[in-house]
């Protein structure tokens, strides 16, 4: 028998007095789940508007049989063509990460920094890749440019480096993989990493609101927009 998933979210603007955070969770006709977690940027406005224009284009490619690079295509064009003259949403745009689980398959696609995270065999792993300038920046930590304490202070480490925006992408990650039998997925917006992977890993039992709380109990002093889906096998 196929292995049917099932998944719940969450999400909670912070100490931020908007929300920027768009998701959805789609069950396809063939029995597939889909996830998608978009983070807005350029303002209030802007932001909010990009993530919502991006996940709803994303879901409508998606639907009409479209595969994952469609859907980010479409989410691509969306977002681009919601800014043409409108000079107050001028510069919006938005991060994407977007899972699909069919049996033991995963198919993955993201633009930007939201991460999401396989926990596997007692097991955390980030899966996409982060396109922001913090692994460049940790980089210079490695080749003794940089002090650690200067690495995650440095006033660039969350600049990205690609967005949904309207232009040309040039840095997509995607990929699959053979998942396990116990395998769990979060797909987050970057609030979440206010948690370390440890601490991602001990609250991994508890529903994706707990999850939620958790990342702004740890973010003392500054809570971003947060988003968090779980995903899990049914059953």
């Amino acid at each position: 028998m196929t292995t049917r998933w099932r998944g719940e979210g969450a999400q909670h603007q912070g100490a931020r007095p908007y929300q920027e955070d768009s998701w959805r969770l789609i069950t396809l006709g063939d029995g597939s789940l889909v996830a998608v977690v978009a983070d807005g940027m350029g303002g209030h406005a802007g932001g909010a508007v990009a993530s919502k224009l991006a996940v709803e284009a994303f879901v409508h490619a998606i639907e009409q049989g479209g595969g994952l690079a469609d859907g980010l295509n479409g989410a691509n064009a969306a977002v681009g063509k919601g800014a043409v003259g409108k000079p107050q949403l001028a510069g919006m745009g938005a991060t994407l990460v977007a899972v699909q689980l069919r049996g033991d398959e995963l198919r993955w696609i993201s633009v930007g920094d939201s991460p999401f995270f396989l926990i596997e065999a007692g097991r955390i792993e980030r899966l996409n890749a982060d396109h922001s300038m913090a692994p460049q920046i940790d980089a210079m930590v490695a080749r003794g440019l940089l002090t650690e304490d200067e690495a995650e202070h440095h006033p660039g480490r969350h600049t990205l480096r690609e967005a949904v925006m309207g232009d040309p992408l040039t840095l997509i990650d995607k990929g699959t993989r053979r998942l396990g039998p116990d395998a769990r997925l979060l797909v987050c917006s970057d609030g979440a990493q206010s948690l370390t992977m440890e601490q991602i890993l001990g609250q991994i039992g508890r529903p994706a609101e707990g999850i939620v709380q958790a990342v702004l109990a740890a973010a003392k002093e500054h809570q971003d927009n947060v988003t968090v889906v779980k995903l899990e096998r049914a059953r």
